[in-house]
């Protein structure tokens, strides 16, 4: 739990902590990298040369996820996370 209010929290950390709140359960549980590479990222049509680029890798509960921006990745992160936890409603057509 931060000692900050909630509403004073970076939006990448409160997302986080609305995701996988603090539980009775020790480890790394969410995991955020930046890498380089060859043509990784920032490859736009008005782009004609090769380039390096860096971008983000956010792993956990189960999902990674990687972009160009941090806000993006995190965001894509949750959606995933958020997609996987919500049920799906099975409906069943009825047959004439």
């Amino acid at each position: 739990m931060s000692n900050k209010a909630r509403h004073l929290l970076n939006p990448i950390d409160s997302t986080i902590r609305k995701l996988k709140p603090a539980g009775m359960d020790d480890g790394t549980h969410v995991t955020i990298e930046y890498f380089t590479g060859f043509e990784l990222f920032n490859t736009r049509p008005y782009h004609n040369y090769e380039t390096w680029s860096g971008g983000y890798r956010v792993t956990g509960l189960g999902h990674t996820v990687e972009q160009e921006d941090l806000d993006d990745a995190v965001t894509a992160w949750a959606s995933s996370v958020t997609e996987a936890q919500t049920p799906s409603i099975a409906v069943e057509k009825e047959t004439p």
